[in-house]
């Protein structure tokens, strides 16, 4: 563990997504994140929440899709904090279920193999790679967590949030993220 720790990512913000509207009322729909979590994310004895993933459905596949690509094209910078915090929030959890859902079956996200950083062979999995593009900037999932949720929030409930889709990261939460419940 004391090892993972020392050489994950350093928390180093990005100031592309620093900007934010602190007036804005403006909210994000993330029904479609929250209704998928309702309908396959199952408490087991052991206290871990799991994807049914062998459940899904075609349609909600593609609807899971169709939430992430409106996420994507979201201007981000057009909402307050709160509302941008579920936002990366959200996008981390949801394409990490997309993310296995893609390579489904698999044993675990650290047997998918894609990342393109050498070291990230040393944890195995597809943290590094960059497989997400948001207003035309491609981000890895480290990217999300380390460059933007943890410093420019600075909440360590942030590592409590994102959940990496293995057993040994914190419970995915049976419900979406948004600004009013963050």
């Amino acid at each position: 563990m004391f090892l993972e720790a020392a050489l994950a990512p350093k928390a180093d913000p990005w100031p592309r997504w620093q900007a934010f509207e602190a007036a804005s009322t403006a909210v994000i729909d993330h029904r479609p994140w929250d209704q998928f979590l309702k309908k396959y994310l199952k408490p087991v004895p052991d206290g871990v929440n799991r994807v049914a993933y062998g459940r899904i459905t075609g349609d909600d596949r593609r609807a899971l899709y169709e939430y992430l690509v409106a996420l994507r094209l979201t201007s981000i910078e057009r909402f307050n904090r709160v509302e941008q915090l579920a936002y990366w929030i959200n996008l981390y959890n949801t394409f990490t279920v997309r993310l296995v859902l893609e390579f489904y079956p698999v044993n675990s996200i650290k047997d998918i193999e894609i990342s393109s950083n050498p070291l990230d062979g040393i944890f195995s999995g597809p943290w590094g790679r960059k497989l997400l593009n948001v207003e035309g900037e491609a981000l890895s999932l480290n990217d999300i967590e380390h460059r933007i949720l943890r410093p420019i929030w600075g909440d360590p409930r942030i590592h409590y949030a994102v959940n990496c889709a293995a057993v040994g990261c914190p419970n995915l939460q049976p419900l979406a993220f948004t600004g009013a419940n963050t």
